[in-house]
C-alpha cells in the first residue's frame, strides 16, 4: 500500500504540534508540508524553523516526507540556503513550482524564459541532492498538463527535475491515466490526489453559462481514484500520494473551518486506504 502524506496548507497557521495531532488522527503516515512565501515557514526562515518543526511533526509519527515550495521566483542565495537545510535534514523531494500565465503575456517568451530558470534551478538541486517536481496544472499555466510540462523539462535530468503529477487537475485540463503515465516515464517524480467538480453559474453582464471548478471530497468529484490506483501500480510507482484537502465551493473554505475539513480528510484517507486494500469503499 502506498503511503498517504497531507498537503498542511488547510491547516498550516495552527501550530505544529497541533497540525501534527490532527494529522496523525486522520491517519496519515506523514506530511507533505508548504515552504513558501504565503506559509509559516518561508524559503528564507526554513533554515532557522524547518529543524525544529521538523522534530515536531517526527515526534508525533507524522514525519515531512516532501515540501511545497515555489524557488522559480526565489533569490538563488535564498534557493541555495534552503536545499541545503534540506539535505542536513534528509529531506530529498520538493514541489519546485510553476509559471502562471498572465493576460496578455507572449507565451512564447514565457516559455523561454521558463526554460533558462528552470536550468539555473536544475543546476542548485543537482548540487545539493534535491530532486524537484513542477506540478502539472490545470487553468493559465505553461504546466497546464503533463504533455506541457515535458515540454518545459525536454532537457532535463529526471534525476532532479521532473513532473508532480495530479490526476485530479488533469481531469480538468486533459489526458487520462495511463496516457499521462506513459509519457511520463522516468519524469513521474511524485503523485498528488486531489477531487474537482464543475460547478456552473451565470455571468450577470453577459447572461451566459459558464463553468468554474470546485475542489471537494474524493468520492464527491471527478477523480476517478481506483482507476489512478491501478494505473500508478501499473507504472511501478512506490513512493506516497500526498491527499491535497483543499475543499472550496461557493459555501465552504477549507482553511476557516479546520474542524470539519478534519472529519472529511479521515473520510478521504479511509476511503484510499479501503482501495488500496481491495476493499469495498463505500
Amino acid at each position: 500500500m502506498y503511503q498517504l502524506i497531507a498537503f498542511s496548507k488547510w491547516c498550516d497557521s495552527q501550530p505544529p504540534a497541533e497540525q501534527a495531532r490532527a494529522l496523525k488522527a486522520a491517519g496519515f503516515d506523514g506530511v507533505d508540508m508548504p515552504c513558501r512565501q504565503s506559509s509559516a515557514v518561508t524559503h528564507a526562515s526554513a533554515p532557522a524553523k524547518l529543524p525544529e518543526v521538523r522534530k515536531i511533526f517526527s515526534d508525533h509519527g507524522v514525519p515531512i516526507v516532501r515540501l511545497v515550495c515555489d524557488i522559480f521566483d526565489e533569490e538563488d542565495a535564498v534557493v541555495e540556503r534552503l536545499l541545503e537545510t534540506l539535505n542536513k535534514l534528509d529531506i530529498r523531494k520538493i514541489r519546485a513550482g510553476g509559471f502562471h500565465v498572465p493576460a496578455g503575456a507572449d507565451i512564447p517568451a514565457l516559455f523561454d524564459r521558463a526554460r533558462r530558470r528552470i536550468a539555473q534551478v536544475e543546476k542548485l538541486l543537482a548540487k545539493h541532492g534535491v530532486s524537484g517536481g513542477i506540478q502539472n496544472h490545470s487553468g493559465d499555466c505553461l504546466e497546464v498538463n503533463v504533455s506541457a510540462a515535458l515540454r518545459l523539462l525536454q532537457d532535463c535530468d529526471p534525476r532532479w527535475l521532473g513532473v508532480q503529477y495530479d490526476p485530479g487537475h488533469l481531469t480538468l485540463s486533459g489526458e487520462p491515466p495511463r496516457l499521462a503515465l506513459g509519457l511520463l516515464g522516468r519524469f513521474l517524480h511524485s503523485v498528488n490526489f486531489k477531487s474537482p467538480r464543475q460547478s456552473y453559474d451565470i455571468d450577470p453582464a453577459s447572461g451566459r453559462l459558464y463553468y468554474v471548478p470546485v475542489w471537494v471530497p474524493l468520492r464527491s468529484g471527478m477523480l476517478n481514484a481506483p482507476l489512478v490506483l491501478d494505473c500508478l501500480r501499473e507504472a511501478g510507482y512506490r513512493e506516497a500520494i500526498s491527499v491535497h484537502c483543499e475543499y472550496r465551493s461557493y459555501f465552504f473554505r477549507a482553511e476557516k473551518y479546520a474542524g470539519e475539513v478534519n472529519r472529511l480528510v479521515k473520510e478521504d484517507v479511509d476511503y484510499l486506504r479501503a482501495l488500496m486494500r481491495g476493499a469495498p469503499a463505500g
